[in-house]
C-alpha cells in the first residue's frame, strides 16, 4: 500500500506562490494535528520531500517515526515562474488545462520525467512495506496520470488542486495497474 500526502497549508499556499522553499502557516500547523488524530495507518517507509513544508507536516503527522528525505519526491521546479506570484497568465491557463508542455513555456521541470523518477523510486521502495510519501500537489496528481497510463493533461481532471492535507490510499498491482479507485482523506 502507497499513501501519498500533500503537505498542510504553507506560506506560498496562502500567498498564491508558484513553488518556493516555503513554511506551514499556523492553520498548516493546526491542521495537521487534526489530520494525525485521523489517520489510521502507520507505514513502515515514511519518504518526504526535502521542502520545509513536507517536513513539517511528516513531523506532526507521524511524530514517532523518522523518515528518509527524497528529492525524487521534491516540488515540481516551475523554472521562470519560481517563487513568483500565480496570475491570471499563460502559464497559469496551461498549468490548469495543458499541462504536458508546461515546460515549454516556465523552462523548468518537464513533469513526466519528474513523476517517472518518482514512480521508480516508489518501486525501490515498495518491497519495504507500506509506504507513505508526504509530499506535493502537482508531483502527485502527475504520478496518478503516469500510472494510469493517461496524458498529462488529464492532470486537472483529479481536482484543480488537491487539498492540502489530501491523502491518496494506491494499491498497485505487479503491473503497476491502480487496482481501485484512490481514496482521499481530508479534514
Amino acid at each position: 500500500m502507497i499513501y501519498l500526502i500533500r503537505h498542510m497549508q504553507s506560506e506560498a499556499n496562502l500567498r498564491r506562490i508558484w513553488g518556493g522553499d516555503y513554511a506551514l502557516t499556523d492553520k498548516g500547523i493546526q491542521d495537521a494535528q487534526k489530520l494525525k488524530e485521523q489517520i489510521n495507518f502507520r507505514p513502515d517507509v515514511l519518504i518526504v520531500s526535502p521542502l520545509i513544508r513536507a517536513q513539517q507536516t511528516a513531523k506532526i503527522l507521524f511524530p514517532e517515526m523518522s523518515f528518509i528525505t527524497d528529492d525524487a519526491f521534491r516540488e515540481i521546479h516551475f523554472g521562470d515562474y519560481e517563487d513568483t506570484l500565480m496570475q491570471d497568465d499563460k502559464f497559469s491557463r496551461i498549468y490548469k488545462t495543458s499541462t504536458s508542455h508546461l515546460h515549454e513555456i516556465s523552462h523548468g521541470d518537464v513533469l513526466s520525467e519528474r513523476a517517472d523518477k518518482a514512480i521508480i523510486k516508489l518501486l525501490d521502495y515498495l518491497p519495504k512495506g507500506e509506504i507513505a510519501v508526504v509530499c506535493h500537489d502537482t508531483l502527485i496528481r502527475s504520478i496518478i496520470c503516469r500510472l494510469k497510463g493517461e496524458s498529462l493533461d488529464n492532470m486537472p481532471k483529479y481536482k484543480p488542486m488537491l487539498p492540502n492535507g489530501s491523502v491518496l490510499k494506491l494499491d498497485l498491482s505487479p503491473k503497476m495497474e491502480i487496482m481501485a479507485n484512490f481514496e482521499t482523506l481530508n479534514i
